[in-house]
């Protein structure tokens, strides 16, 4: 009976470990997680489909003002300048300027 006790409680430890070290999918697009999130308003779009955007809200700001982002994430959507947007990247921001991004999604803020 002792070792029956045992074996069910190195099983119970040994899933919980497994569950805990296993990483999650997360929102994903094309091989890019997501982790950071930050709203603002384009106020420039090139000819390869970057915009330039004016940071409003997110941890992003500690970096700068300006973010430079890749729109062909959302190639359904068509943006102007002017629109109000939400964009996720990968966490990892560039100091440049303007700021650079691994643009993971991006969407209109009604």
């Amino acid at each position: 009976m002792d070792k029956k006790i045992k074996f069910t409680v190195f099983a119970i430890v040994l899933i919980g470990l497994l569950s805990a070290c296993s990483s999650s999918n997360g929102d994903k697009t094309e091989g890019n997680e997501t982790k950071e999130t930050f709203t603002g308003t384009i106020e420039k779009i090139t000819d390869q489909n970057v915009a330039i955007v004016t940071i409003e809200e997110g941890k992003i700001l500690k970096s700068g003002r300006e973010v430079s982002v890749n729109l062909s994430v959302a190639n359904d959507t068509t943006f102007q300048i002017g629109d109000k947007i939400r964009v996720g990247y990968d966490g990892k921001v560039r100091e440049s300027y303007p700021l650079g991004i691994n643009t993971t999604f991006v969407e209109l803020i009604n």
